[in-house]
């Protein structure tokens, strides 16, 4: 006899002739094994195909460009509302700045009220550029 351990014939001695192997109470456990065999390939029946993956990526794709549209366009809000608001606060910044400067300077003098006109009548008989008078009409009796 062989120091060589010969596993076949031990085990092949335990085994029935046709048939079933017999039950040694390993059964149970194979059975487990044969169910989540039988989950596995479910699940994998049901992994996306690459049709799937393909048209996944498409809806990601259009996603990402419909977020940087509206990132751009909120870009473009923003920065807009704050020239504006700069823009405003610089107008009042110099108006303020204009009335106080204003407001420090003296005020011009209030006009007079307007002085009633100076009538000048020229009696009869004077010519312009003639110092003496000239001679008067005969007077009717």
């Amino acid at each position: 006899m062989s120091n060589v351990f010969d596993g076949v014939d031990l085990f092949s001695k335990q085994l029935r002739t046709g048939g079933q192997p017999p039950d040694n109470g390993d059964m149970e456990r194979v059975a487990k094994l044969e169910e989540a065999v039988a989950g596995i390939r479910s699940a994998i029946a049901e992994l996306p195909t690459r049709a799937d993956m393909a048209e996944l990526r498409a809806d990601i794709a259009k996603s990402q460009a419909d977020m940087h549209k509206a990132i751009a366009d909120n870009h473009r809000w923003t920065h807009g509302a704050l020239v504006g608001i700069a823009t405003i606060g610089v107008v009042g910044v110099i108006g303020v700045m204009g009335a106080i400067w204003n407001a420090g300077k003296p005020s011009a003098p209030a006009q007079a009220a307007t002085p009633a006109p100076i009538i000048i009548t020229i009696p009869q008989g004077y010519e312009r550029g003639n110092a003496a008078p000239a001679p008067a009409a005969p007077a009717k009796p």
